[in-house]
């Protein structure tokens, strides 16, 4: 591609010079764009683990001022069924998450995931 925009670029024909500078302006956008949007979902990623860690510690918390033991925290490689991992890899997609078709989600989105349904499991209990 890169050959075929330099050649583009100093044709003699005006309208293939404009032609390969507005690619090249196209590319740059979609290019910063995409480091946006992968610098957000990283962002929304860490804030779903710090909550989630947050949410543990508050637990923990909770139990030491009632004046029982604090707990452990849950495992994080629980099993989880067929189904749990499709409806992970679903919610994982429509929040624009990268997960593949088969096997375990990575543990950044097992993560957010139970964050995500932690938060909105202790909203419907309020």
């Amino acid at each position: 591609m890169e050959a075929l925009l330099s050649w583009a670029k100093d044709h003699p024909a005006a309208v293939i010079r404009n032609k390969a500078a507005r690619i090249r302006s196209d590319l740059s956008e979609l290019t910063a764009r995409r480091k946006a949007d992968d610098a957000q979902r990283e962002a929304e990623q860490r804030v779903a683990k710090l909550k989630a860690e947050l949410e543990q510690t508050q637990e923990t918390l909770r139990a030491v001022e009632a004046g029982g033991r604090p707990t452990a925290p849950a495992p994080t490689g629980t099993k989880r069924s067929k189904e749990q991992l499709g409806a992970i890899r679903t919610w994982a997609r429509a929040n624009g998450h990268q997960v593949a078709d088969k096997g375990n989600p990575a543990k950044a989105v097992l993560d957010a995931y139970d964050a995500a349904h932690r938060t909105t499991n202790l909203a419907a209990a309020s």
